[in-house]
């Protein structure tokens, strides 16, 4: 029995990757935001046949105070991990900032689980095998560079499109930072592109009003179709070295220009750690 969180785990692929888990007789912690929906996430976990105890911590990835609140629930329990699926992310109509002052997308797809991930490293390291940091990015990666200068768009125009592409990028430019500084380590960093799966956040992309998105009705795949990409990352063999990987649908291929930048990783890490106040000697 391997034990994996996942954020965002009460909807969409992180549900299906949750149940597929618990299915294997994995032990899965979930992350939500929403109590009642995670709830209700839980019991369709419990509901499975298995041994597994599954547990479900409430916390906002917007909040970086709610960040920390949930990583001491998690290093309470005490369980070494074989993986953390960071999957949450959110999708905004108009231009909204985080408890904390953040563009609301960078905020949850990005800052809150680079936080978490830094919070949760000691359980990542205590797995006895390799363990995954599996950040689920997208394809829409491949937009333009990151603006440094204008990461809130308090400049810029605010698309929800554009910060989505900016939060994804991110997500890739987090997980090639982190690969180098994991070297020498038994945890593995990957970013994902999963596919194209109709998903509320999807139909919220592909749609003029959130919550519609006829495309995504006839062009994505069900999201139960992505659990066993999630399923097989998160607790699957560790035959190849994927550290720095990103993955289209599992399989590595290289990520957009701009992802790729050296300068652009470090500079976001540095920006990354200062935002969420970790100290220069933990970034």
């Amino acid at each position: 029995m391997k034990t994996i969180v996942v954020t965002g785990g009460n909807r969409g692929i992180g549900l299906a990757a949750a149940r597929r888990l618990a299915e294997q007789g994995h032990r899965v912690i979930l992350l939500c935001r929403d109590e009642g929906r995670g709830r209700e996430a839980l019991a369709t976990l419990t509901d499975l046949p298995g041994q597994a105890e599954h547990h479900l911590v409430v916390a906002d990835l917007a909040s970086l105070a709610s960040v920390r609140a949930g990583a001491r629930q998690i290093l309470a329990l005490d369980l070494p991990l074989a993986a953390l699926v960071n999957n949450a992310a959110v999708l905004p109509p108009r231009r909204t900032l985080s408890a904390d002052g953040f563009e609301i997308q960078l905020a949850v797809t990005h800052l809150g689980h680079f936080l978490l991930t830094h919070l949760l490293l000691p359980l990542l390291n205590r797995f006895p095998g390799k363990s995954r940091v599996v950040t689920v990015s997208s394809a829409a990666h491949s937009g333009p560079p990151l603006d440094f200068d204008d990461l809130n768009f308090e400049s810029r125009r605010y698309r929800r499109t554009r910060a989505y592409q900016q939060s994804k990028l991110a997500n890739v430019l987090f997980t090639a930072a982190l690969a180098r500084r994991a070297a020498g380590t038994d945890i593995e960093p990957v970013a994902l592109h999963p596919g194209v799966y109709n998903t509320g956040l999807l139909r919220d992309y592909m749609g003029a009003v959130p919550g519609t998105g006829a495309v995504a009705n006839v062009f994505a795949s069900d999201a139960e179709k992505a659990a066993p990409i999630l399923a097989k990352l998160a607790a699957g063999r560790r035959d190849e070295n994927l550290s720095g990987a990103y993955l289209n649908k599992g399989v590595p291929e290289s990520p957009s220009r701009a992802a790729r930048e050296h300068e652009a990783q470090e500079r976001l890490w540095e920006w990354s750690a200062a935002a969420v106040g970790l100290p220069a000697a933990e970034d």
